[in-house]
């Protein structure tokens, strides 16, 4: 796995790919004249910078979650009741258990304040963000 620089014109974007072929792929993908071309070695990060990047990213997750609660102008009633819920993600968010988030956050269950579409955007979140690690 290595980074690939896809472009068209003065666009760009790097991203991992397994090789140029699948790089190229992707590009092609994207429509006519978008191209393919190695840019660098993918180096895996060691112990501690996965750590630090774990770590930071609980904190935009809990950031991201409460931003939401605010936005949607709960009761404290619906704050306490969503906290208790989420009692466990976000001690994996602040310890950088990010795998474990996960692993847990499918099974919690909607309700008029958890919404689905906030399951979803969370889960995308953290796909996303493991998916830099694959």
């Amino acid at each position: 796995m290595d980074y690939y620089k896809i472009s068209k014109d003065y666009w760009e974007v790097i991203k991992k790919f397994e090789s140029l072929e699948a790089a190229q792929l992707f590009a092609d993908s994207l429509g006519e004249g978008y191209t393919a071309e190695y840019y660098a070695p993918y180096t895996p990060p060691t112990l501690q910078e996965r750590l630090s990047m774990d770590m930071q990213f609980g904190q935009e997750l809990v950031y991201v979650f409460v931003e939401d609660n605010r936005i949607m102008d709960i009761t404290s009633a619906q704050s306490e009741a969503v906290l208790q819920k989420f009692r466990d993600i976000l001690a994996f968010a602040q310890t950088g258990a990010i795998t474990s988030i996960a692993t847990y956050l499918p099974a919690i269950a909607v309700d008029e304040v958890f919404t689905q579409e906030r399951k979803d955007k969370y889960i995308q979140m953290i796909t996303d963000y493991l998916a830099q690690f694959a």
